[in-house]
């Protein structure tokens, strides 16, 4: 079957499965989350991807990754859990036999929210522990910005970000956490208890 093929069939499955009135009150969801009204460019350009993420699962070719669009618009944007759960609803209209992504752009839009969510409340405790005095002070405010950037990690994963700028996360995660160690290493009374330097990462080979 050839592209055009494909695409006709894409289209007719969605008009046949289309719902106006989940549709409509998804814009009106979106509106309120977005503080807009509902004749915004917002609105529309948020409903377009909706309408992507619908085409996608009829297995229109040109969408393939419309789930996750929609997914991270919605964690960027604070879209609420309730709205969420509208749009993943009437997506499942759509979703076929085998097909997860209506699941995906579900779990990934709420794990964003909660994530993007997070990293205020987080850099705000990173902020706060930097002035404790003392060797547990100083671990906390190491383990609080290790937590920070492996969030950011987390973030650029969901997203399918760029994976040099992962690897940069955790390696400064990873940094963070080495000097927490090292506090309680240099300045608890039990240095023992903060010593993992037997730990390991597994390869591949041990993974078989």
């Amino acid at each position: 079957m050839n592209t055009t093929d494909t695409t006709q069939q894409a289209l007719n499955r969605y008009n046949r499965l289309f719902d106006n009135g989940q549709y409509t009150t998804i814009a009106e969801r979106f509106a309120a989350d977005l503080r807009v009204s509902l004749d915004n460019v917002r609105v529309a350009d948020a409903m377009n991807l909706v309408t992507d993420a619908a085409l996608m699962l009829c297995a229109h070719p040109h969408y393939e990754l419309a789930w996750l669009k929609l997914a991270t618009f919605c964690g960027q944007n604070a879209v609420t859990i309730p709205t969420i759960d509208a749009i993943y609803t009437y997506l499942l209209i759509f979703q076929q036999v085998k097909d997860t992504r209506a699941d995906d752009f579900e779990r990934t839009a709420k794990a964003l929210l909660k994530a993007y969510e997070t990293t205020d409340t987080l850099r705000a405790a990173v902020s706060c522990a930097n002035g404790v005095h003392g060797w547990r002070g100083r671990m906390a405010y190491e383990l609080l910005s290790a937590s920070d950037f492996l969030v950011q990690a987390a973030v650029q994963l969901l997203i399918h970000g760029n994976v040099s700028y992962i690897r940069e996360k955790l390696q400064s995660g990873l940094r963070r956490i080495t000097g927490a160690l090292y506090e309680g290493i240099r300045e608890s009374d039990t240095p023992a208890m903060f010593n993992f330097k037997a730990t390991y990462f597994p390869d591949e080979q041990d993974r078989r």
